[in-house]
């Protein structure tokens, strides 16, 4: 996917007497976004940024060793050692294999002769990473972090190059002090290694100001100059930056750690290496005693001092690709607590970290290579309403008057149940026009690209597909439906595939879902770390269109 960003010139930083003074350059092709302001508690602000700034270039992927050469060199000697072994086999064979043998020793001759080339290539690709990387180390970056001004609140967002981790920082609007007009809005801003640099220099007696300006440039003249970033956005980038909004409506377990408890378990990881599995972090809840979190392989205890007192879960769940937590490190001398949202053990996981009234959230998946994008289709389960009960377009026109909103707001203003306003909500999401914030539990308007976003199917795709053929071959029934407490349904599926399944899916008020069990093999083996199994799928479409 290929995304044009232009400048009007390159974000800026400059310290007067009234203190820090970003200038952060908008985006030029979206709707002017605007807004200067002192920010309060700035110190806060700075360490939170430079926090999502390490989550914008992260990449915590384990490097693979390339095993080519040792393979080339594997098939060689066997080449040499096959001819003693020959002699029972067909003259045709071996006239075969004596012809191969020459076009080897062709091949060879051609890597010879390319060989030297390639060192070439590679030695000056080599360098000119070496140079991105200490003078515009911003090319590293997949696509600016965005911005979107709101009348409660300022947020910033980004995603991991891993496409792992997601950052959000937001400086609530009690936290500002606003001079002249601002224009609300969403737009990409250019956030510069530069920039990131003079955030380092905030201090309690020199605060920073906020400028997000939109100045269109029609002529470059030596005081402003057209910043364009051409950006060949990976289609899987896309894709998981709108499923992080899904996954967070998922029903979870919200814990509430001391931050020297995750202090601690960060330290014991950095003081140590993983010489062998399992490299995760094990969260021991039980009713009525102290959360536990246990360090693998070492088997190391840390014991928090809250009381664990969910009624809904009792056990154990593990988390993968910890390392990650690391850019929440240098934040946790500065807060007391840290707010966790557990989806279960392999599933993604989201921490909230409060500076000085700023808030930072960090969205990790299941672990470091199992990306939002190929594993976790959380979409379909965010919601259970039906587009034929919804005009999606008014939604959206109430979500851009609103800026934030919930699906009960919207249910009201449209005379429509609290599900299909869900569905509506989810659907902007899906089409990166909406962002949920699941700890206020509200939809904000929030256009991730300027152009429409177009993705290819990928493998949860397949699975839908045939969802779809069984919910429309009638292979799909009511078995029963039972109300529970709190607004719950509850609903028994017959789903006639190549066998006979009936997954069981529990809905709240909202169309969301809050539990989903399957006996299909695949569930068995997967549970909901690689999205829903076709079964569970063919139940929510069932029930969306009932």
């Amino acid at each position: 996917m290929q995304v044009t960003q232009s400048y009007a010139r390159p974000s800026s930083a400059n310290a007067d007497n009234q203190g820090m003074k970003f200038n952060f350059s908008a985006e030029l092709s979206r709707k002017p976004v605007s807004i200067n302001a002192l920010i309060k508690n700035s110190l806060g602000y700075a360490r939170l940024m430079l926090s999502l700034r390490q989550v914008v270039k992260g990449n915590w992927r384990t490097p693979r060793k390339d095993h080519t050469a040792y393979q080339e060199w594997v098939a060689e000697k066997y080449l040499e050692e096959l001819p003693d072994h020959l002699k029972h086999i067909p003259a045709e064979k071996v006239r075969l294999l004596e012809q191969r043998e020459k076009l080897k020793i062709q091949q060879r001759a051609l890597i010879k002769e390319v060989k030297p080339l390639q060192a070439q290539v590679d030695k000056a690709r080599y360098e000119y990473y070496q140079w991105l990387y200490k003078h515009d180390r911003d090319k590293w970056i997949v696509l600016d972090p965005v911005i979107s001004v709101h009348p409660d609140a300022v947020i910033f967002e980004g995603f991991s190059l891993d496409e792992s981790a997601y950052g959000r920082v937001s400086v609530p609007s009690n936290l500002l002090e606003t001079f002249g007009d601002t224009d609300f809005g969403t737009t990409n801003i250019d956030f510069s290694q530069a920039l990131a640099d003079e955030i380092y220099r905030v201090r309690s007696y020199r605060p920073a100001w906020l400028k997000v300006a939109f100045e269109k440039v029609e002529l470059s003249t030596s005081i402003s100059s057209n910043v364009e970033k051409k950006i060949d956005l990976p289609e899987s980038w896309v894709r998981g930056f709108l499923q992080v909004q899904s996954a967070s409506t998922l029903e979870g377990i919200d814990l509430e750690l001391h931050s020297q408890t995750l202090s601690q378990v960060l330290a014991e990881i950095e003081r140590k290496r993983e010489k062998e599995s399992p490299r995760s972090i094990r969260f021991i809840l039980k009713k009525g005693e102290k959360i536990k979190l246990v360090i693998d392989p070492w088997g190391i205890e840390v014991v928090d001092n809250h009381v664990y007192q969910g009624n809904e879960f009792e056990g154990e769940v593990r988390l993968w690709g910890r390392r990650r937590l690391f850019v929440m490190k240098d934040l946790l001398p500065y807060t007391d607590k840290v707010n966790v949202k557990l989806l279960g053990t392999g599933m993604p996981s989201y921490w909230t970290v409060e500076l000085e009234g700023h808030r930072f959230d960090l969205g990790l998946s299941g672990w470091t290579d199992n990306d939002w994008a190929k594993k976790g289709n959380f979409n379909l389960l965010a919601s259970t309403g039906s587009a034929k009960n919804v005009d999606i377009k008014k939604v959206e026109q109430i979500l851009i008057q609103k800026l934030a909103t919930t699906p009960a707001e919207v249910a009201e203003v449209m005379k429509i149940d609290r599900a299909n306003a869900t569905f509506a909500l989810q659907e902007l999401c899906k089409n990166g026009q909406a962002m949920y914030d699941h700890l206020t539990g509200t939809y904000r308007w929030r256009q991730l690209l300027q152009q429409d976003i177009k993705l290819t199917e990928n493998e949860e795709d397949e699975r839908l597909k045939y969802a779809v053929e069984l919910v429309k071959n009638k292979q799909v029934e009511v078995l029963s439906q039972n109300k529970l407490e709190g607004g719950i349904t509850e609903y028994t599926i017959g789903v006639q595939g190549k066998n006979f399944y009936k997954p069981v899916i529990q809905l709240d008020l909202d169309g969301r879902i809050k539990f989903a069990d399957c006996g299909c093999s695949f569930h068995r083996r997967n549970k909901l770390r690689q999205g829903p199994c076709a079964h569970i799928m063919a139940a929510v479409i069932w029930v969306g269109k009932n």
